[in-house]
């Protein structure tokens, strides 16, 4: 209801409770002086009517005469009625009104109800009572008189009305002029136009609401343009690898999005799909420092030959050891030519020194016509099948295709029905207290008839493709929760966005979980903040149960993700995991310290603990703390090392 409305209706019932009031008194004071007043008038005319009839009634003809000056006085008064009677009670002498009077309702005369008394006068000549006269005034004067009052009192209650509703909406006009304009300057403020309110309120107390809407539109325009430049940062940011300067997996899937729309006007060209045969094997024996050096130069050795071809062609850097170039309007002769230079020019960058093949590529031709995941099903497989061929590359085929995916299939068979896998174990630091918060568990496969580690690299690309996740994941949760009684450990489980989209899989781990309700306290489940942006109702129903089961939640990769702040409020999770893209040298880097102060803020704003992930030295573990980060986790701290009982 409008606050006009509210105001008015209070006053009106204000008024009709004083109107009421003064209603009632009046009639009250009023029928006491006018009964006293009537009684006064009947009493005066019986007596001196009396004493003029007396002397007639003995006479023979007196009745006449007493009948006369009756009528004379009755016509001249207002009476009700005025009789005599003999001393046997015997009607002589009659005169009545009507109760009545035309210009006063009777509704109102029936609710004031004024009755004047009843005087009474013995008619005697000094010696003999002859009869009685009795006397009533009639109430119609007081009726009259009383409701032109009551009209007088009604026409000035609604005179009062109208004139205090009239000063009433001057006066709600005057508040809330400036309200509407503050709520009007707000709804401008979030459709981001800042401009300042040139109002000055007639109500002086209110002035200061307008002053600090024009300081508040001041503060959140300067914030959204820093804010708004930092996310064009970090928006560049995220779609740039850190080590190698190019283009990363999400501007390869979004480019391969544009590339394949409708609208998209281009030829249609081969997608290569460069793996690095020996990365695993360089970082292993020369060191993680000298696998980056050697991923930079060969990054480098690609752009530089890539940039002498004439058609358009792109380069991304799409996981550690995988590239992908995209090559437009190429013929096949002219693609094999450049896959012969790839594979020549990369053995020199080679830090093994050995001769071996430096890289495998797999070549798929696209168009239009096919899907994204067809494009990249075809090149995985065609990779796959290059790893077997002398020469290092191979074209896509449909018996590619299906040999690649079915010599998949049978592997992560294998994996599943051997059920083992080695769990590893990274802790998460609370730093404040030098003691680990919860392990974060890796699953690390073999190979069943080599005995050498799957990259997970290559493993989860094809349990995806093969919608094997789940399998994966329900293997995983297995191996925990055989191993965790041997433990007091808190350990976190990962779960993929396939996993969380698979009805089957929910079920399985909620089912799961409450056969083992006593450990679930140690459980933390970690899940990707992308899956609150494609899976948000799933996420948030598998969340709240794993909580509900006494379970706690971490949402990882905090800040790559911006939309996923409105899951995030409905879960309500136990912890969020800051991306390693912005704490990666955050002691040198203000701009990425800035962002992740702002995730800090609306994290602890709803009340959840922030965990900074990758911290990799002790510069980054310092500046991170001076921002009040109590959790941490990287090699600064700890490898991951095999979990043993």
């Amino acid at each position: 209801m409008r606050l006009s409305t509210q105001l008015s209706t209070s006053l009106l019932v204000f008024l009709i409770f004083v109107f009421a009031g003064s209603f009632i008194i009046n009639v009250k004071l009023t029928r006491e002086y006018v009964n006293d007043q009537l009684a006064t008038h009947a009493q005066d005319t019986a007596t001196s009517l009396g004493l003029s009839v007396t002397p007639y009634l003995s006479e023979s003809n007196g009745i006449a005469t007493a009948e006369t000056m009756v009528n004379a006085i009755f016509d001249r008064g207002f009476y009700q009625y005025i009789t005599i009677t003999d001393m046997e009670g015997n009607l002589l002498i009659e005169r009545r009104n009507p109760k009545t009077v035309e210009t006063v309702p009777t509704w109102f005369t029936d609710m004031v109800e004024i009755t004047p008394p009843v005087e009474k006068t013995e008619l005697n000549d000094g010696w003999t009572i002859a009869g009685e006269l009795a006397v009533q005034s009639h109430p119609g004067l007081a009726n009259k008189t009383l409701w032109e009052s009551v009209k007088q009192s009604a026409f000035m209650f609604f005179a009062a009305f109208v004139l205090a509703y009239i000063v009433l909406i001057f006066i709600i006009s005057a508040i809330t002029r400036p309200l509407n304009t503050v709520v009007s300057k707000i709804d401008d403020i979030q459709n981001q136009k800042f401009s300042q309110i040139d109002y000055t309120p007639f109500t002086k107390e209110l002035g200061f609401i307008t002053t600090a809407v024009n300081r508040l539109s001041l503060s959140i325009e300067a914030m959204f343009k820093e804010l708004t430049q930092k996310v064009e940062h970090f928006k560049a940011q995220a779609y740039e690898d850190s080590l190698t300067g190019l283009s990363n997996r999400n501007a390869f899937t979004r480019h391969m999005k544009a590339l394949l729309s409708n609208t998209a006007n281009s030829d249609d060209g081969y997608i290569i799909i460069a793996r690095l045969a020996h990365l695993n094997t360089i970082n292993t024996k020369l060191g993680a420092q000298e696998g980056d050096a050697y991923v930079s130069s060969v990054a480098q050795k690609l752009e530089q030959i890539m940039n002498s071809f004439p058609e358009k062609s792109f380069l991304f850097r799409v996981s550690g050891a995988d590239f992908v170039m995209i090559t437009e309007a190429t013929s096949q002769s002219e693609c094999e030519n450049r896959l012969q230079t790839f594979s020549e020019a990369l053995v020199s960058v080679n830090p093994l020194k050995d001769g071996s093949k430096a890289l495998w590529m797999g070549v798929t031709k696209f168009t239009d016509d096919q899907s994204f995941s067809e494009i990249m099903e075809n090149a995985d497989s065609a990779l796959m099948a290059a790893t077997k061929q002398e020469k290092g590359w191979q074209f896509a085929s449909e018996l590619t295709f299906i040999n690649s995916n079915t010599a998949w299939r049978e592997r992560l068979n294998d994996v599943l029905e051997l059920q083992y896998a080695d769990i590893l174990v990274q802790p998460v630091m609370n730093v404040r207290e030098n003691c680990p918060t919860y392990f974060e568990a890796f699953a690390r496969f073999k190979d069943k008839n080599t005995g050498s580690i799957i990259p997970m690299s290559q493993l989860i690309p094809a349990s995806e493709r093969l919608n094997l996740i789940p399998e994966v994941d329900k293997l995983v949760v297995s191996l925990i929760l055989q191993k965790l009684p041997g433990t007091s450990r808190n350990i976190a489980v990962n779960i993929a966005n396939a996993s969380i989209a698979n009805t089957a899989f929910r079920q399985w781990l909620i089912d799961t979980l409450a056969h083992h309700a006593k450990l679930c306290k140690q459980l933390v489940f970690e899940i990707e903040d992308s899956a609150l942006i494609h899976h948000k109702e799933q996420s948030i129903t598998l969340a709240n149960a794993l909580i509900e089961k006494g379970c706690r939640v971490t949402v990882e990769h905090f800040g790559d993700n911006l939309a996923s702040l409105t899951g995030l409020r409905a879960i309500q999770p136990d912890f969020v995991k800051i991306s390693g893209k912005l704490t990666k040298g955050i002691h040198t880097d203000k701009d990425n310290l800035l962002f992740v102060s702002s995730l800090l803020s609306v994290a602890r704003s709803l009340g959840i603990s922030v965990i900074a992930e990758l911290i990799e030295n002790e510069a980054e573990s310092v500046a991170l703390s001076s921002a009040d980060v109590q959790f941490q986790q990287g090699f600064y701290f700890a490898k991951p090392t095999l979990w043993q009982l």
